[in-house]
């Protein structure tokens, strides 16, 4: 039989001063031993009732851990382990048959967007804000590990695998091979306290109809605890009560506009000089955007499920450029939007005054419609001319299409000009637009202390660096993974819900498209220059 865990821990100090009475030949530290390494030796005391004898148990115990390796003294103290440990035996559970306490998972199954309960109709979770989604009855006939293709048979004998004996990781990747398909996924989602064990079978109701879940029975599964026939697995995840969690640091001394957002991600526009992230030793302080986070958005609504604790940034600007920024509120949110970036499906658009005219070769030179089926957000339908540049940079395929706006006059530019260039990356490697504008256009972009050369471009530095992403467009993150048809989707959202979201072309996908304005530094100092030119140079 086995015990909890707060209670074996107890045994194990109990057996530990016991050892060190038994034999002068152990007076070692042993209770200290024990008692660092109960963890370990509580998964080891799980072999009771599975074949294991108790003598056997202790010389694994005692010889593992270098203590002893005397029969005699091994024997005395399995003994007495043996009568401490009836001592402590919680009373039988009722035994279900192996057909009632199949590996099947239980009706509460979240894995549909479209029939999501409410909160009100889950069982809490161990943690505050969680909420069990999920339970997974074991077989009381054991485990059938040999369906783990992943599985080596150097990691049976590491693991110590057998079919009454499994690691956790194991059991998720058996119970749920779709949601857990390899042991770094399960891995994961315990280290996040996401999964609970319930030792043995559950209880049934008073009327012994239905089996009753109850947490404050559960232990949280570690990475490595051991799963037995007849435990039962079960889910938690965090479900939204509309709030943030209590910030120990002040809001930021900057605003953080949101152009768009919803209970599953938003957009924010960052201001140049400001980092996404913190580094460590930058002395960056409460001047980061995840800092601001919490004071810009809003908490979703109560409910929403699998919550972050904190918005998170899904992707990086520079410190110096400022524009769109995808933030996550959920984990869903967040895992479909590192995807969309994985595979490029989304759409970024930089505006960005550079230092001179940039060449623009007619062999690079592509139409509006060649620039759509490369991927980038371009109408095809308009007779725009566009270039093309296509240069690796560190060793990687990097691909960026532009075309010039606008030129303005100055005194401190290349060929006495600047030029208003819109660029759409296909590849977003590091430092790429301006890395491309700089040795691919030999026209660095205006500010860029980096890649502008030096020399007189250094007079072009003082207003920082002139690089905007100004638009954006993606698939909704979660929209889309409904049931239900997007067309259906879309016109069942509020006049309010629908503002910046449009169905794509084939009414297949529900796409979010958000725009600001061009920065008032780009057009101020564009006028500056050119009326500096016009005065200098007619005198």
């Amino acid at each position: 039989m086995r015990v909890k865990l707060k209670e074996k821990a107890a045994l194990i100090m109990v057996l530990g001063s016991r050892l060190c009475s038994l034999s002068s030949s152990i007076l070692l530290p042993t209770t200290h031993k024990f008692v660092r390494t109960s963890r370990r030796i509580s998964t080891l005391l799980q072999y009771e009732a599975r074949g294991v004898s108790l003598q056997q148990k202790g010389r694994v115990l005692l010889r593992h851990f270098a203590i002893t390796s005397d029969d005699d003294v091994v024997t005395s103290i399995a003994e007495q382990g043996h009568t401490l440990w009836e001592e402590q035996q919680p009373p039988q559970q009722q035994q279900y048959s192996p057909k009632e306490a199949s590996f099947a998972s239980s009706s509460l199954d979240l894995s549909q967007p479209s029939s999501l309960p409410s909160s009100e109709s889950l069982v809490p979770g161990s943690n505050e804000g969680f909420y069990v989604v999920k339970t997974y009855q074991t077989d009381l006939n054991g485990f059938d590990w040999k369906t783990l293709q992943q599985l080596e048979e150097k990691d049976l004998e590491r693991l110590e695998i057998t079919t009454q004996n499994i690691s956790v990781p194991l059991a998720l990747m058996i119970v749920d091979p779709e949601e857990y398909p390899s042991k770094s996924k399960a891995r994961k989602a315990c280290r996040k306290a996401n999964i609970m064990i319930h030792r043995g079978p559950l209880q049934k109701d008073e009327l012994g109809n239905q089996a009753v879940f109850d947490a404050s029975k559960c232990q949280r599964a570690r990475v490595g605890d051991r799963v037995f026939p007849g435990d039962v697995l079960a889910k938690q995840i965090r479900i939204g009560d509309g709030l943030f969690p209590v910030l120990s640091h002040k809001k930021p001394p900057f605003e953080l506009p949101v152009v768009f957002e919803d209970d599953h991600f938003a957009i924010v526009n960052k201001p140049a000089g400001v980092v996404v992230h913190a580094q460590r030793k930058a002395g960056h302080g409460l001047m980061t955007i995840r800092a601001a986070l919490p004071f810009a958005v809003r908490p979703p609504t109560p409910g929403t499920l699998s919550t972050l604790r904190r918005p998170q940034p899904v992707h990086r600007l520079d410190k110096p450029t400022s524009g769109l920024l995808l933030i996550a509120k959920t984990k869903p949110a967040m895992v479909h939007l590192s995807h969309q970036f994985r595979d490029r499906k989304i759409k970024k658009t930089y505006v960005a005054l550079v230092n001179g005219i940039p060449q623009e070769p007619t062999d690079k030179a592509i139409t509006a419609n060649q620039a759509q089926e490369l991927g980038v957000d371009v109408n095809g339908e308009n007779n725009e001319s566009w270039q093309l540049i296509d240069h690796p940079l560190d060793g990687k395929h990097a691909m960026t299409v532009w075309r010039a706006l606008n030129y303005t006059k100055s005194l401190k530019a290349n060929d006495k000009y600047m030029t208003l260039v819109e660029l759409k990356p296909k590849t977003g490697r590091y430092h790429q637009l301006r890395r491309h504008m700089a040795w691919v256009c030999d026209s660095p972009i205006v500010g860029d202390s980096e890649y502008d050369g030096g020399g007189s471009a250094m007079h072009l530095r003082e207003r920082g660096l002139f690089l905007c992403s100004n638009r954006v467009t993606l698939e909704h993150p979660y929209y889309n993974d409904l049931d239900n048809d997007a067309t259906v989707v879309y016109h069942q959202l509020s006049s309010q819900e629908r503002k910046h979201l449009w169905l794509s072309p084939d009414n297949n996908k529900i796409m979010v498209t958000a725009t600001i304005d061009i920065p008032e530094k780009f057009s101020t100092f564009m006028q500056h220059e050119a009326e500096r030119y016009r005065k200098l140079a007619e005198t």
